[in-house]
């Protein structure tokens, strides 16, 4: 297992053991999300619409970096009899749910809210007990992240950081799901709320903190920031997730498209999660100026 000079940071597949499974299906489904990229870039069609490449490309692409980033973590965690059936569990639940999805792209049929057929329907209950049972797992290491994490404290902030807007992206979909299927039942499109409120849009602000957050420290410990100005800075970001996250939240709810600033609140949302990230910036010039 390689590791960064001088700290314990795990990184990589490493020596054979449980853990690995979480990494090789990741690796396996980012794989398989870039090669249906090529098979898109080859075959054209549009990037949009409920029966296109899009789906197997994304899901195998953000499947496969949660994945991996889940091993990462289970890498620097001290092991409990629970960890391997779980980590097998996640694993499985997920590469069979990427691989139904991609599979019905390649019969021509849309990939979610698709019940046209008995097989379908089976199809659709399949996907959502396993993505219910990777959240499950997922919530399981969530916790299990807050106990001795074999890392430094601006990785172990940043790592915790993003499992908690992981759950809570995992929460939006079941959400997604169920306000999806009562709008196919009244013939409306099952991902528009309101007038013009996108159901993704927090989903897809949230999912990736996990992985923005520790590329996030791994850039400011290679530009060489002080221990405290890292964990400041990582601080500052997670604080403006939140606020980009509260913000998707409201311009959906409230029926409104993704960057439609049409309220004091939409405004306040957006303008203080840009300040969140710049605040880091400003105390670094406030320090340089600050008399000795």
């Amino acid at each position: 297992m390689a590791k960064i000079e001088g700290e314990n940071i795990q990184v990589g597949l490493g020596a054979k053991s449980w853990r690995d499974i979480l990494t090789l299906s990741g690796i396996i489904l980012l794989a398989s999300g870039l090669i249906h990229l090529a098979v898109w870039l080859s075959d054209g069609g549009s990037w949009a619409g409920s029966v296109s490449w899009r789906k197997p490309i994304l899901f195998g692409v953000s499947t496969g970096l949660t994945l991996c980033s889940l091993g990462w973590l289970a890498t620097n965690l001290r092991p409990i009899i629970l960890d391997k059936p779980v980590a097998w569990i996640v694993s499985v639940s997920l590469t069979i749910e990427v691989g139904l999805i991609t599979l019905r792209r390649w019969r021509g049929v849309a990939s979610h809210f698709n019940r046209d057929s008995v097989y379908d329907a089976g199809v659709d209950s399949s996907m959502l007990w396993l993505i219910s049972v990777a959240f499950a797992g997922i919530v399981y290491f969530c916790i299990r992240c807050f106990g001795k994490l074999e890392l430094p404290p601006d990785y172990a902030f940043s790592l915790r950081a993003g499992m908690i807007f992981l759950v809570a992206s995992c929460l939006v979909g079941f959400a997604i799901s169920s306000y999806g299927y009562r709008r196919i039942a009244d013939g409306l499109d099952p991902e528009v709320y309101g007038a013009a409120g996108v159901t993704k849009f927090p989903h897809g602000i949230a999912i990736h903190a996990l992985q923005f957050l520790p590329l996030a420290v791994w850039a400011l410990r290679w530009l060489g920031l002080k221990p405290e100005r890292r964990i400041l800075t990582i601080r500052c970001l997670a604080i403006s997730f939140a606020l980009q996250f509260a913000f998707a939240c409201f311009q959906t709810i409230n029926g409104l498209a993704r960057f439609e600033m049409s309220t004091p609140l939409s405004i306040g949302l957006f303008t203080a999660s840009i300040v969140a990230i710049l605040a880091p910036i400003a105390f670094a010039k406030w320090d340089r100026l600050a008399p000795q």
